[in-house]
């Protein structure tokens, strides 16, 4: 049945209001950050400011944001690839092999996914205290490196493969180490790149664990530079919005590289 005219107008009416909710803070974000105090406060929000670059270059000068952003790029690159290769021989297994509890382990995988990770810091923290690792690039790296969230999304997009698929490659002589990575992953790429997605996100915006582990500043990772520059520089609301900027860039551009393959995955999986 086709609409009518009023529920299409509707429909782009809602749609452009959505969309003028979700652009307004971004814009008032890249406005604040080219403007002084003053100028901040008075004036229209889409007047370009005064002060121009030099938030930036000022902001960026007064704590090692590049450092941080290594930190940050580093950690969010290990847990992406931890996650999706462990993720994907997990739910490779969950998916096609049969055997005894494989059920269960399903439904503690999928139970562990709301255990948030306030409620075991703790204990973890005491782990890596006794590995000696506080204040380390493994303290920061590894404990939390894993998304369980990878494992239930692999083998939800592998459950729907044909096990055909699989049953040819044996009689090829193929490994099930070859045949999850040559024939099984490139057909669940799509589900890949979500989990590389929703991972490299979690890690980047990790805040309490970094917090946690790495007192030194030289361990810090952007959201706890940006903290510490914002509790030092409360004022200078202009040069914490140029740092703002400064920290989602990087996601922004790694979601732009991945956003075709992300909605591939994320369309695929409300089909099944």
């Amino acid at each position: 049945m086709h609409r009518s005219l009023a529920e299409r107008l509707l429909a782009i009416a809602i749609v452009v209001f959505a969309t003028v909710l979700t652009l307004y803070p971004i814009v008032w974000m890249l406005a604040a950050s080219l403007k002084t105090n003053s100028e901040l406060f008075s004036g229209s929000v889409f007047e370009l400011g005064s002060a121009g670059l030099s938030n930036f270059t000022s902001s960026l000068s007064q704590r090692p944001f590049f450092l941080y952003l290594f930190n940050s790029v580093l950690a969010a690159l290990v847990s992406v690839v931890v996650t999706v290769v462990f993720g994907a021989l997990a739910g490779y297994s969950l998916a096609k092999f049969h055997y005894r509890f494989s059920g269960a382990v399903a439904l503690i995988v999928l139970a562990s996914i709301m255990i948030p990770l306030e409620a075991i810091v703790i204990p973890l923290f005491l782990e890596v205290h006794a590995f000696g690792w506080t204040n380390t690039y493994a303290a920061l790296l590894l404990p939390t490196a894993f998304n369980v969230v990878g494992i239930f999304v692999f083998r939800q997009a592998m459950v729907a493969i044909p096990d055909a698929y699989i049953e040819a490659a044996r009689i090829d002589g193929a490994s099930e180490p070859r045949i999850l990575f040559s024939v099984i992953l490139p057909m669940v790429a799509p589900s890949a790149v979500v989990v590389a997605i929703l991972t490299f996100n979690l890690s980047w915006n990790s805040y309490l664990w970094p917090l946690i582990v790495a007192s030194d500043d030289g361990l810090r990772t952007l959201p706890l530079g940006m903290a510490a520059f914002q509790s030092a520089f409360n004022t200078q609301y202009g040069q914490v919005m140029a740092v703002s900027i400064f920290g989602a860039v990087p996601t922004t551009l790694f979601f732009i590289a991945f956003q075709r393959h992300f909605i591939e995955g994320v369309s695929a999986a409300g089909v099944k």
